[in-house]
């Protein structure tokens, strides 16, 4: 019954899961034959990061690249419908239709029928981006590699195990959704709402948590790229430095003085500004004058498999509290 219930559903995000595959392996031996004529399968050392900048150019007019950020949206958007199209309806039908009532009178307790549609609904929905995800870590390997920006937050969510983690997460918020407003049609609403704010706040607030990034307070080398917003009317200033940390994820970074205050100015406007003379020549001497620093927060690149297995274990943690609540509400609240 469960299975008849879920089919059509799983059946149709099924097909569009073959696409997507189907799109990765037919681009694969794309990926891996640019990487070898731009020079970067093989390379070492300093070479790489020029064969890797090569690759990176070449696979922009190709199929790949279209392929590759249609996955990425492909894992970002599984789980928001697996909760509103398998997980919302699926309690919530049943109990806007009245349907519950002869299903609760048969000899399955209500627990082991929620249960079993938890397990089959959650398996699948964790079965499905994780084949997804690990079909694009690996074909992936080379561009990863090239543009070193697998702790970016936009990639994070989209490779290892991080995804079987939202798609199992967002089945059960709609299923404990629907249980609760028992109206399907506000459930998957609320549920997209749910899961739609976990993706945004998960980047810029629990990651950030979870992976006790390292702070790093170096001089600042004005001989470097950076840029400047200034007032012209008072004189107030802002520097931004782009940290070179190469495979890490930046989270912030800000140019302070030596008392650690965030410098703001005022500049000097005889020496830095749009009425100084020779603006190009002066101003980077007089913020070397400053004694300031780059103080940069950051997550080392090595510590990907140690985030990813940190988070996936919040998204599991959370799903079997809901789990659990379900089941007790199902046993004890719902009449």
């Amino acid at each position: 019954m469960t299975w008849r219930q879920f089919r059509t559903p799983a059946l149709a995000t099924g097909a569009l899961l073959l696409v997507l595959l189907g799109g990765l392996a037919l681009t694969w031996a794309e990926v891996t034959d640019l990487a070898a004529r731009t020079g970067y399968t093989g390379c070492q050392g300093d070479s790489c990061r020029a064969a890797g900048e090569a690759f990176l150019q070449a696979l922009q007019s190709g199929w790949a690249s279209e392929i590759h950020l249609a996955a990425i949206a492909a894992l970002y958007l599984l789980p928001a419908l697996v909760g509103i199209f398998w997980g919302a309806p699926l309690v919530a039908r049943e109990l806007e239709s009245g349907t519950y009532r002869m299903v609760f009178s048969q000899s399955v307790s209500r627990g082991r029928w929620l249960l079993v549609k938890l397990a089959v609904g959650g398996g699948a929905a964790a079965l499905s981006a994780g084949v997804l995800s690990l079909m694009l870590s690996m074909w992936a390997q080379p561009i990863d590699g090239a543009s070193a920006d697998r702790m970016n937050p936009l990639v994070f969510a989209a490779r290892g195990i991080v995804p079987v983690g939202y798609a199992a997460l967002a089945f059960v918020v709609g299923v404990t959704t629907g249980l609760l407003l028992r109206r399907t049609l506000a459930a998957m609403a609320v549920t997209l709402l749910v899961i739609v704010s976990l993706q945004i706040a998960a980047p810029f607030v629990v990651r950030p948590w979870l992976a006790q990034p390292a702070t790093t307070v170096s001089p600042l080398q004005v001989d470097g790229a950076y840029g400047i917003s200034m007032s012209a009317d008072t004189g107030r200033m802002t520097l931004h430095v782009e940290p070179e940390r190469r495979g890490d994820w930046v989270v912030s970074s800000a140019t302070i003085t030596s008392t650690g205050a965030e410098f703001r100015g005022p500049a000097d406007m005889t020496q830095c500004g749009p009425n100084a003379p020779r603006d190009r020549e002066t101003c980077p001497r007089w913020l070397e004058e400053q004694n300031l620093s780059l103080k940069v927060t950051y997550v080392p690149g090595s510590k990907f498999w140690n985030l990813q297995w940190r988070e996936v274990g919040v998204l599991f943690a959370l799903t079997a509290v809901l789990s659990l609540f379900s089941l007790w509400w199902i046993r004890r609240r719902l009449v």
